[in-house]
């Protein structure tokens, strides 16, 4: 991944981050390493000076290896469900999430929430259930999306995101580091735009965040098939954790030493050492060390 990257809040400066396109990296190998290794959980442990952001990076290189849904023809779709059903749609300036009315009996016309011309609606999918309709502009891809080319079939991308990853940490600090943004040159995206966070309002969303504490009481579901532990709290989960990839975040500015041991006995009593650099194919930035194995499933 070519230039250098940068992080800012807000409207403030700018700050150099060359460490973060080998995050993002991580996050794209172990998604494409778990592709082609069923049956098996890898684990890497990442030790990192300081936490700050390197969840949430290690959770873009993920979802910018997700390869875009294939989805058939709006007017298919339309077609093919019966009224009252939870749709989300994507026309050239909204996601709307509704219940499907009615489509025209010239099908140039279809009801969801209001009236759409049909070639207007970029892109359709049915949804398994829907609380509340949503509906929220349209954003417009970024200069990180566009680098790793996920404007590639935008539409399809926020209509149906994948929904298989997940963090699990200090609910306030992952918040504040999913509201950050990532830039390259005088060009900066949103990270929320990328990774799509679960929130009560939204038409679209593609990650779960989890706060430590309370994952006694629930855990990541079946389908989400990565997993970034962020911080000792968390780590102390996981040997309860069945994605196929997950990622534990150790923070040397903290001294604890629970969660290094914690990774070393799932290691020790479950796992088989794995070359995080040979197999995986990825060399952490300088003062950032690894350890990695897989786990029978």
């Amino acid at each position: 991944m070519s230039g250098a990257l940068t992080l800012s809040e807000g409207v403030g400066p700018h700050v150099a981050a060359p460490w973060a396109s080998r995050l993002l990296m991580l996050g794209s190998r172990a998604a494409h390493w778990s592709r082609s290794h069923s049956g098996q959980q890898l684990v890497i442990a990442v030790s990192v000076p300081a936490r700050d952001f390197a969840a949430v990076l290690i959770g873009c290189g993920w979802m910018m290896a997700s390869p875009a849904p294939r989805l058939p023809p709006v007017r298919e779709v339309a077609t093919s469900i019966q009224p009252g059903a939870p749709v989300r749609i994507v026309t050239r300036t909204r996601i709307i999430t509704d219940f499907f009315d009615w489509i025209g009996t010239n099908r140039d016309r279809l009801r969801v929430g209001r009236q759409w011309q049909l070639d207007k609606v970029l892109a359709m999918t049915p949804l398994r259930s829907l609380k509340v309709p949503q509906e929220q502009p349209l954003p417009e891809p970024g200069v990180i999306s566009r680098m790793a080319g996920l404007d590639k079939e935008w539409a399809a991308r926020l209509c149906q995101p994948p929904a298989d990853l997940a963090f699990a940490g200090t609910l306030k600090w992952l918040r504040q580091d999913v509201s950050t943004f990532l830039g390259r040159g005088n060009e900066r995206e949103p990270i929320a735009q990328i990774l799509l966070p679960e929130a009560p309002r939204v038409a679209t969303w593609s990650t779960r965040l989890y706060a430590a504490s309370r994952l006694d009481m629930q855990l990541p579901p079946a389908d989400v098939r990565a997993v970034v532990l962020d911080g000792a709290s968390a780590t102390s989960y996981l040997a309860a954790i069945e994605a196929s990839v997950v990622i534990v975040v150790l923070d040397r500015s903290v001294a604890d030493e629970s969660a290094p041991e914690r990774v070393l006995n799932y290691r020790n009593t479950r796992g088989q050492p794995l070359s995080v650099e040979r197999e995986v194919r990825w060399a952490p930035p300088p003062g950032v060390e690894t350890l990695g194995f897989v786990v029978p499933l």
